[in-house]
């Protein structure tokens, strides 16, 4: 869950108790938002700066073994158990909660959630986990000049497209515009002709989600491929569902929108959608995406130190995953996908070492939003080949707008790297019909062709279009009125006479579709009541109802960003509700060290366990600082069990002297003034 999402259902007393504190409300009088004061790296490293010994250990703890997946206060105190008591888990909880870092979320029935919002993880994971990845010195040169091409173990056979998943969801999104409609069977779901149609030129792994950890809806009609593609196209826009939920539509303005940015940032934005779909995700896989996205575009890095760095900031979490675990686990859920997608190039030197190289841009540059359009121009250099026998080739560095236009009126004969379109009879006869001229066709391929383009294409063309012109076969709307009287009516009515056609015998009207619409409505008003069913039908796409933008989108994964189902916890406990009935302890227990009576040893014990605080020791002249974790009694006596030092403990009463119980928050200041550390122990 992101920030923004988070303010949205964060309550007004919650929010106003973050930002009236001394270092948020000076940052907000600046204008910026509290989502941005929370997710931004130089405003986190002043907060960085004011958190307690506690908070940064609490929040180490998190980043370390949860990542930004919802989590319990008993599953972070047994996660601490050998480092932190849990009144300091505790107590750095409702200190990050006070600050806004840590957002709780309350089910249904009362049980608590704890998140760390995705966004703010990055900056967060630069302070708290400070290290020398990305590498700045890129070493020799002649390193990088042995990398090797020896990547079959990588792709596992599979014949990707090479130009990535924008090109594919291009020529997905080309059969889906052609169809007359894409209409939902009972279940919900495409019709597997009309799917094996528009998924004809897709290639990609049989089990591209599952590996990934993503799961999806109708998975006994759709394989992971094709679900990918439909999903993409859903967030991005392209296809939605119409009003009745009978058929997908095709969104013109938002396909050929996205046309007008060049192929790196058309990429980029598929990539924001992959990794959106992926999150929150296991710890490990947070910590390689966030230092993955330092990375420069276009340069190379070791997958071997990413790794050695992923485990340095997962090391208490898993202690059993050494770095060959983590490089199979890596590469099936993050690598190998970003490498079919063509977001990252994957490469082998002589040794055998993976590199990769980020081919796009992760990360947003300041001040970009996800959906503003980077306009490319239109290509009027040369950017493809016409040969005499009607094929046109397209290099790699035609964008997807010239192959829009060249889709318009040529079939795909082949999707590599050079994509070879063929002119047909067929195809410009489809061209023609959607209002496209020979001279208009012949100049997208003149105004972009490296030569001449062949005399013959352009008689051809000609001929093709004179033909067509002779006879042809339109779909109309026929206006049938019950009497000339009717007709009549409608000439008189100005609104309604703009939109009536060629008039056929005295009582029918030749209606355009764009029309349709707008003359339902005039006719209403007139007090007529035309076939509403039909009207529905002949609705052009782009006067049906879209989505709203505000409005989530609906995909075919299942989202794995639960937390959001849950509303946010309003209620931030007072630090003394840490340990109810403290007044009835004798102050001296938290004062000073005391050589006390066996049971009131126990005692004191029995309430450290209870509040899950820590017990001051002193033994052999030295302070010790254990956590309690049992009180054991036996026929022979009674032992202390617990940690100290990350190292288990068995003391029988004999083996101290003195001591005191220490609460976190209340009494641990005079500990810290000494240098010693709680969260050390």
């Amino acid at each position: 869950m992101k920030y923004e999402h988070v303010e949205r259902k964060m309550p007004v007393s919650l929010k106003d108790s973050i930002v009236r504190q001394p270092w948020c409300s000076a940052l907000r009088t600046s204008g910026e938002s509290l989502g941005e004061i929370l997710t931004l790296p130089i405003h986190l490293a002043e907060l960085y700066r004011e958190l307690s010994s506690d908070e940064k250990r609490t929040l180490r703890l998190v980043m370390s073994t949860f990542g930004c997946l919802p989590f319990t206060r008993e599953g972070l105190e047994k996660e601490a158990m050998l480092q932190m008591a849990g009144a300091q888990v505790s107590l750095g909880l409702w200190g990050l909660r006070r600050y806004g870092v840590i957002i709780a979320f309350r089910k249904s029935w009362g049980d608590q959630l704890y998140t760390l919002p995705e966004d703010a993880f990055a900056g967060w994971q630069s302070l708290v986990f400070p290290t020398s990845w990305p590498p700045n010195d890129r070493g020799v040169e002649e390193e990088f000049n042995d990398l090797g091409d020896r990547m079959a173990d990588i792709d596992d056979g599979v014949s990707s497209n090479p130009r990535g998943l924008a090109q594919q969801l291009f020529h997905c999104m080309v059969s889906c515009s052609r169809q007359s409609e894409l209409s939902l069977t009972n279940k919900g779901t495409l019709h597997k002709k009309q799917l094996h149609k528009i998924t004809e030129h897709v290639s990609l792994p049989a089990r591209i989600l599952t590996l990934s950890g993503l799961t999806y809806a109708f998975t006994d009609v759709y394989d992971e491929p094709a679900a990918l593609m439909l999903e993409m196209a859903m967030r991005m826009g392209f296809l939605y569902k119409n009003e009745a939920g009978n058929r997908l539509q095709f969104h013109y303005r938002h396909f050929e929108s996205w046309l007008q940015s060049p192929y790196e940032h058309q990429q980029a934005q598929l990539y924001r959608i992959w990794r959106q779909a992926l999150i929150p995700a296991p710890v490990w896989l947070e910590h390689g995406i966030a230092f993955m996205e330092r990375a420069t575009a276009l340069q190379w890095y070791s997958l071997s130190e990413l790794l050695q760095a992923i485990l340095t900031c997962c090391s208490i979490a898993h202690k059993s995953m050494d770095e060959e675990a983590l490089r199979q686990e890596m590469m099936a859920a993050w690598i190998r996908p970003l490498s079919i997608f063509r977001f990252v190039d994957l490469s082998e030197d002589q040794e055998g070492q993976l590199w990769f190289m980020w081919l796009i841009t992760p990360t947003l540059r300041a001040g970009e939003s996800s959906d503003s359009p980077i306009e490319l121009s239109l290509q009027t250099e040369p950017s493809l080949y016409v040969q005499p026998d009607f094929e046109v080739l397209l290099p790699p560095n035609a964008s997807l707008r010239l192959e829009w236009e060249v889709a318009a009126f040529a079939d795909l004969q082949n999707a590599d790297l050079v994509r070879t379109y063929r002119l047909t009879k067929e195809s410009f006869g489809r061209a023609l019909d959607h209002g496209r001229r020979s001279a208009d066709v012949i100049q997208v391929l003149r105004d972009h062709a490296y030569y001449e383009v062949p005399e013959g294409v352009i008689i051809t063309l000609q001929q093709w279009e004179e033909q067509k012109d002779r006879l042809y076969l339109t779909d109309v709307t026929l206006l049938r009125c019950q009497s000339n009287e009717v007709a009549e009516a409608l000439l008189r009515n100005e609104k309604c006479r703009n939109l009536l056609g060629e008039r056929i015998g005295e009582t029918n009207f030749i209606i355009s579709r764009t029309h349709v619409k707008h003359l339902t409505k005039c006719l209403e008003a007139m007090g007529f009541h035309p076939n509403p069913s039909l009207i529905t039908n002949l609705s052009s796409d782009e006067e049906l109802e879209t989505p709203s933008s505000t409005e989530p989108v609906l995909g075919l994964c299942y989202s794995k960003d639960t937390i959001q189902l849950y509303e946010i916890d309003p209620y931030l406990p007072q630090r003394e509700d840490l340990y109810p009935d403290m007044q009835q302890i004798p102050m001296s227990w938290i004062k000073e060290l005391r050589d006390y009576h066996i049971s009131t040893r126990k005692d004191m014990i029995r309430k450290a366990i209870e509040w899950k605080s820590v017990l001051q020791l002193r033994k052999e002249g030295h302070d010790c600082f254990i956590i309690p974790r049992m009180l054991r009694e036996d026929r022979t006596g009674w032992i202390l069990e617990g940690w100290r030092e990350y190292e288990e403990i068995a003391w029988t009463s004999e083996d101290w002297k003195e001591m005191k119980l220490i609460l976190p928050g209340i009494n641990d200041g005079s500990v810290r003034e000494k240098g010693e550390t709680l969260g050390e122990l």
